[in-house]
């Protein structure tokens, strides 16, 4: 039989509350401690508890305890979270919502850890991108764009390929003289039932130029870096659209303007300030 408990590896799996119910229930026999490690030892070999444990258990059932689960722990006192540290990470955070941890660990004099704790365990917030809000539009450009894709969809089911090689695309867009704002700086911490911060066009730099630029399938037509001054209207447009425009194409194909079937374009009129 002690063969057979030494050999089974299913009497090797007991958990702490398994052992110190063992040694309770030893204890009622009349076992002493030697002899109740003795008996551990030999069927839970290496995992079996050290004799002071054994000790410690049988001292606790002999006075008179009942309960073998553990008593609970107080843990770490949350000091670093405290209402002092809350209210400096509130006053930190008053001015600026964007500030990262490290940041506000400098102004707070803080670590990074405790002042993330409080912003998300405590404050409940996490931090949330900016969202791009569309221009609003009035109920006749909302009909139009839909009658303009109505009918280009029609066209597209009668003419296919050679259809959609004969749509030129306009824009205009600012260029930087460096990077603008990206999505990870503009996020703000906010509170998990906050809506995202939003944003509706980018910080009007100084150091910057508008450019008009057309395009088909086959790539780019025409780059054309916008002097100050210059009102971006339907104007200006057909400027682009002209074949004998003294403009920089980009491709040497001057038949692309005259094979055109529709040019679509997002631009809206705005004028070019001066710097």
């Amino acid at each position: 039989m002690a063969g057979i408990i030494e050999s089974s590896p299913a009497h090797q799996n007991f958990s702490r509350y398994d052992i110190r119910v063992i040694i309770k229930f030893s204890v009622i026999l009349g076992k002493d401690a030697s002899c109740i490690h003795k008996d551990l030892v030999t069927v839970l070999r290496e995992n079996a508890p050290s004799i002071q444990t054994v000790r410690k258990w049988v001292k606790a059932v002999s006075e008179g305890r009942d309960d073998m689960e553990d008593e609970p722990r107080p843990g770490r006192p949350e000091t670093a979270c405290g209402d002092a540290n809350i209210s400096k990470v509130l006053v930190s955070l008053s001015d600026d919502r964007r500030k990262t941890c490290e940041e506000v660990s400098t102004e707070t004099s803080m670590s990074r850890a405790p002042v993330f704790r409080v912003l998300t365990n405590k404050l409940n917030n996490n931090k949330k991108f900016s969202k791009w809000v569309p221009h609003l539009l009035i109920d006749g450009q909302k009909e139009s764009r839909v009658n303009f894709s109505r009918n280009f969809l029609r066209r597209f089911q009668t003419e296919q390929n050679d259809f959609l090689g004969r749509i030129i695309t306009g824009d205009e867009t600012w260029v930087y003289s460096w990077d603008p704002e990206t999505k990870r700086q503009s996020a703000e911490w906010r509170g998990f039932d906050e809506p995202r911060p939003e944003k509706v066009r980018r910080k009007q730099w100084s150091l910057k130029v508008m450019h008009m630029i057309f395009f088909d399938m086959n790539g780019v037509i025409l780059r054309w870096p916008v002097p100050i001054g210059t009102t971006i209207n339907a104007h200006t447009t057909r400027r682009c659209c002209m074949t004998n425009s003294d403009l920089p194409f980009e491709r040497n194909d001057p038949g692309c303007w005259s094979q055109a079937s529709c040019f679509t374009t997002t631009m809206r009129q705005s004028i070019r300030p001066g710097q």
